[in-house]
């Protein structure tokens, strides 16, 4: 059985850090700590860490987390609360070291904001596991009663200490109307008790009335919250606020200033800040706006907050599910079956396989000779490659008489109809001997390791997508012979120039694509991209379609990863790429880069990669609705609150599903009859089961999750499942060859969420709905 992974929060219960991890806690059905000594050393932790809570001082803080993550024999998870920032002043320093410390303990990190993320930049080595979890937040609607603030109050929630704000709303209300009082919610930090007297003193001064209510308990908090004017968050040092939240949970709109973390939170959250210039003067403005205008003080019926209680547990439980002990599946051949992208745990196999290396070419003679002779150069046996050059038709074939000794070459041609790099690729593939397939532009000059390199996860993954490392030198007037001398070490290296920092960041960000997401098929360039043979036919190769410059590696790599394949770079497969890189080039190259922007929009269904407003004939998510049980009229309001969503197509199916559909009429393109076929493209299939209604967001909620598997049970009547077509490919591909049925192996490799409509407004519809006018 799987143990759960504990919760340890230390500090008094009402403070933000425990408050957040209880609720966590409980969320994610798992128990929760407050005493350290109290932990199982054998179980899954996830701790809740601030220096404040952990030590008197940030020094010991660290040094207690250390203690315990040394003597911990299972994974320690972390969440970092209150990350050090140059505001600290001079306990900047120190606090950067606990933290720094803190997180080279921990198996995984999280952060509650990108915010902090960004600043994390400071702190640690982020080749470390960090990832962005937000706070969740509440959602109330008052009703029009509970809106009623016959109070003049500038309310300010949660603990008083310096940065709070509490000193600048004072300040600013010297602005406003002398009948508008101040209310602190909340007690003092821990050493600031001080401020309370400070505070009340300063109010004075400004013949201002000043409460403090110190702790208000939970069951209390809503009603003090709604019970005033105006709702004022002005943090000064904030990375990530529970209590922006809370205002945001009683149903207010509270007075923020602008900066990169509530930016951060009206992108995910649009519309539930009122947010102002970030100075005292804004402040005053917005203060004196809200007591003009009370009911923009009130968060509005069509806000969507993100992420619900339920959003940031799933979000934990799929951290605390790849902490648990990973393990890939044996095919009978010896090579392996990883979950998700975890090529990290596929174990190397004794496999020396053919490789097949693609170049494909036009009018580039000397380029391809520098490519051919560094592949005599390859640490991998000779005996084991074979070389296909696809020529894109050149006036003239290519000359390769003069490495025929050394490699086993096979010329092969097409016509001239224009750039055709997808059909010449694909025309050397055709007649690949090889079980692997090593795909090397004829101007991209490999490093002696570099097939070895490539070849080495490939054997043992057979659903491996790879891409090298592509640096970038000026090889202009270099021989066969000069390169050979460059990587022998005999001669001087060639010019280097500067490599795609774009690239380099990705691979950075996504630790060489462990971390690779529905986005990542742009990290993969066919210049120097690998995988098995079988793969590439059953994805079909490159599309031949794409004529003129670029875009079909993309296109080929997003229906790869679509199609199962676990996407890898490699950064010791090394490739020289003879010139610079295409962001350095003309204008004109800029050009052909729309272009391929434009093929590739029609083909790829990531959102970034479309034109908002457009309908595009491959639709991002496929729903199939079962017509049984349905009458016309409730099949109609299903698919009609289905298509919400623009990139999208319906299909109906069910014994009844033509009959039904005809009474319709005309109407909607996107709706078909019966099931997508095999080759459809879309990346998400959803099975809509019953009598169900999407609210307008529903379906990009739901993919917002980034579930492969995903079961929404919809008030008993109806269930909404989700499916990635990568999930559903991979299990198809190995099942039989594991001897297991098809969802489980499908749920073993990519996981399986169960949830509920009202997290992603998903609600149950009527059988009879009155369509009448």
């Amino acid at each position: 059985m799987t143990r759960p992974t504990l919760h340890l929060a230390l500090g008094p219960p009402e403070h933000g850090v425990v408050r957040c991890a209880r609720e966590l806690a409980a969320a994610t059905a798992n128990p929760v700590i407050s005493d350290i000594e109290q932990v199982p050393l054998d179980a899954p932790i996830h701790v809740h860490f601030t220096d404040r809570l952990f030590g008197r001082t940030a020094t010991e803080a660290a040094d207690a987390f250390v203690d315990f993550a040394r003597r911990h024999r299972a994974p320690v998870t972390v969440t970092v609360h209150d990350v050090p920032q140059p505001s600290d002043g001079h306990a900047f320093e120190v606090r950067t070291d606990c933290y720094r410390r803190v997180i080279d303990c921990a198996a995984a990190v999280v952060v509650s904001s990108m915010h902090e993320r960004l600043l994390l930049d400071d702190v640690v080595d982020l080749q470390h596991d960090v990832r962005v979890i937000p706070l969740p937040i509440g959602r109330a609607v008052p009703s029009i009663e509970d809106r009623v603030t016959p109070r003049r109050v500038v309310g300010v929630l949660g603990f008083v200490y310096p940065g709070k704000g509490h000193e600048e709303v004072l300040g600013a209300m010297t602005s406003l109307d002398s009948d508008v009082d101040f209310l602190s919610i909340g007690s003092a930090s821990p050493g600031h008790e001080s401020m309370i007297g400070e505070l009340a003193c300063t109010a004075d001064q400004l013949d201002r009335s000043f409460v403090s209510t110190g702790f208000v308990p939970d069951d209390e908090l809503d009603e003090v919250l709604r019970s005033v004017a105006v709702p004022v968050a002005f943090h000064r040092h904030v990375s990530a606020s529970g209590s922006i939240n809370s205002w945001i949970a009683a149903g207010r709109r509270p007075l923020v200033p602008r900066g990169r973390y509530v930016e951060e939170m009206e992108t995910n959250s649009p519309g539930a800040l009122w947010i102002h210039e970030n100075s005292v003067e804004g402040l005053a403005a917005a203060m004196a706006e809200a007591l003009r205008h009370p009911d923009r003080t009130w968060q509005q019926d069509d806000v969507v907050t993100y992420p619900t209680l339920g959003q940031a547990a799933a979000l934990y439980r799929a951290l605390f599910d790849e902490q648990r002990a990973k393990t890939a599946d044996r095919l009978p051949d010896g090579r392996w079956v990883v979950p998700g992208n975890r090529w990290d745990l596929a174990e190397t196999v004794d496999l020396d396989p053919r490789v097949s290396v693609v170049i494909p070419y036009f009018r580039q003679q000397r380029q391809l000779e520098l490519v051919l002779g560094a592949l005599t150069l390859q640490s991998y046996p000779a005996r084991r490659l074979q070389v296909i050059v696809a020529d894109d038709g050149s006036p003239e074939a290519p000359t390769v008489d003069g490495f025929r000794s050394a490699l086993d070459i096979t010329v092969v041609r097409q016509p001239d109809l224009g750039f055709r790099a997808a059909a010449a690729r694909n025309l050397g593939a055709s007649v690949a001997e090889g079980e692997i397939l090593c795909f090397l532009d004829a101007d991209t000059v490999p490093e002696p390791g570099y097939i070895a390199e490539s070849v080495r996860l490939l054997a043992s993954l057979p659903d491996a997508l790879t891409v090298g490392r592509r640096r970038h030198a000026d090889l202009t007037g270099r021989s066969a012979e000069d390169v050979a001398g460059w990587f022998r070490g005999e001669s001087a290296a060639p010019p280097e120039l500067t490599e795609p920092q774009w690239l380099r960041d990705g691979y950075r960000r996504s630790r060489h694509l462990l971390d690779a997401d529905r986005r990542s098929y742009r990290y993969i360039i066919s210049a120097v991209m690998s995988c098995s043979r079988e793969l590439f036919s059953e994805i079909g190769g490159f599309d031949e379609t794409f004529v003129g410059y670029g875009g079909e590696d993309w296109d080929f790599a997003h229906r790869a990863y679509d199609a199962g394949a676990v996407l890898a770079h490699l950064p010791h497969a090394v490739a020289w790429h003879d010139g610079p890189e295409w962001a350095e080039r003309t204008g004109g190259d800029r050009e052909r880069k729309n272009l391929e922007a434009l093929m590739l929009s029609s083909r790829i269904t990531d959102p970034a990669a479309r034109t908002h407003g457009l309908v595009y004939a491959v639709p991002e998510i496929v729903v199939v609705v079962d017509s049984t049980g349905h009458s016309s009229a409730s099949l109609l309001v299903t698919v009609g609150s289905v298509l919400h969503e623009r990139n999208c197509a319906v299909w109906i199916a069910g014994p009844d599903a033509a009959q039904l559909r005809q009474r319709w009429g005309d109407i909607d393109p996107r709706v078909h009859l019966g099931r997508p076929g095999d080759t459809c493209r879309s990346h998400i299939v959803v099975h809509v089961r019953g009598f169900v209604l999407f609210g307008e967001q529903a379906l990009r909620r739901m993919l917002a999750i980034e579930a492969d598997r995903l079961t929404i049970d919809v008030g008993g009547i109806g269930s909404v499942e989700l499916r990635s077509s990568r999930s559903n490919a991979r299990a198809a591909r190995w099942a039989g060859a594991l001897g297991r049925e098809h969802q489980d192996v499908a749920e073993s490799l990519f996981g399986h969420m169960h949830r509920t409509g009202l997290e992603f407004g998903i609600s149950p519809g009527e059988q009879q709905p009155n369509l009448a006018w």
